[in-house]
């Protein structure tokens, strides 16, 4: 296969796009991603981030056009770069492939791309476990587990069950992680995007994602109260009773008697609504409101 220069790449990557050119699309991310492999060897930072956003806008193109191959593909792809990025210390790098992913995932999911969709999230949830060169900071937690967020609001929206129960499944590993740290605000910004992807289930009649995101819940709840997070565990109860309602409200079989059997497994005394909840939940939600604007 010919190798190709990086502005090439990206020109013959987007024009292939729109002729549905499979292997010349292939010819030129093979290309972006050896360019870059290249950056990372030279230590050469913004160069490789650069070429992450040009394989971002091929891999877009490609999933809004259905070219599945091609997003499974790219999502590979930054996968690949993301762990080199780590070896090399590039934080920056490292969080611009990991919101790549997540978009891509996002119209893939978007786009009827199953598989393309659960391979971006998947691939995210392998970027989230390398080995960042600094503590991730809440903003980066939270853009990570919004994104997580739209790509199983998209399945869900588009029909796809067992992409929606691959990102509930991501989306509770962020939860149960930031709760065994003691993150009590981006652990109550996980349990407020699984309770909205829960809602989105029930009005879908999907029992099982809805139950899958019952189970996410209780297990950031009893993580969140072996750690005493106070607030989090009531977010945890809140969020268990509100799709406990709405799971009956649908008839549904199994997630009513999941959500009810998950609620009694970590009972708070004395849950009341404050004034202080409540301004906690508002600022959480003016930060995922500040981050989703930049992604």
């Amino acid at each position: 296969m010919i190798t190709l220069n990086e502005a090439e790449a990206v020109d013959i990557g987007l024009s292939s796009v729109e002729e549905r050119n499979e292997s010349k699309v292939f010819q030129a991310l093979d290309s972006l991603t050896g360019i870059a492999e290249g950056f990372f060897s030279e230590n050469e930072e913004a160069d490789a981030a650069r070429v992450v956003l040009s394989i971002s806008d091929i891999a877009q193109a490609a999933a809004q056009e259905g070219m599945e191959l091609v997003t499974i593909n790219s999502a590979l792809a930054f996968g690949k770069l993301a762990k080199l990025a780590a070896k090399k210390g590039y934080g920056s790098v490292l969080n611009r492939t990991m919101i790549a992913t997540g978009k891509l995932g996002r119209t893939a999911a978007s786009s009827s791309l199953e598989a393309g969709s659960k391979v971006a999230a998947t691939t995210m949830m392998e970027i989230w476990n390398l080995p960042y060169p600094e503590k991730k900071d809440q903003e980066e937690i939270v853009a990570f587990s919004l994104l997580l967020r739209d790509i199983g609001s998209a399945a869900a929206m588009q029909g796809m069950e067992e992409a929606l129960l691959n990102a509930i499944t991501c989306l509770g590993e962020v939860g149960k992680k930031v709760a065994s740290e003691s993150l009590e605000a981006e652990t109550i910004s996980t349990l407020l995007l699984l309770e909205e992807i829960g809602k989105l289930a029930a009005e879908k009649y999907f029992d099982e994602a809805l139950s899958s995101v019952a189970l996410s819940i209780e297990d950031a709840g009893k993580l969140s109260l072996k750690n005493k997070l106070r607030e989090a565990v009531l977010q945890s109860q809140w969020a268990l009773e509100t799709l406990k309602v709405q799971a009956e409200e649908k008839a549904l079989t199994n997630s009513p008697i999941v959500t009810e059997m998950a609620l009694d497994s970590f009972k708070f005394p004395g849950v009341t609504e404050t004034g202080e909840k409540t301004e906690k939940l508002q600022e959480i939600k003016e930060l995922q409101k500040k981050v989703y604007s930049s992604l």
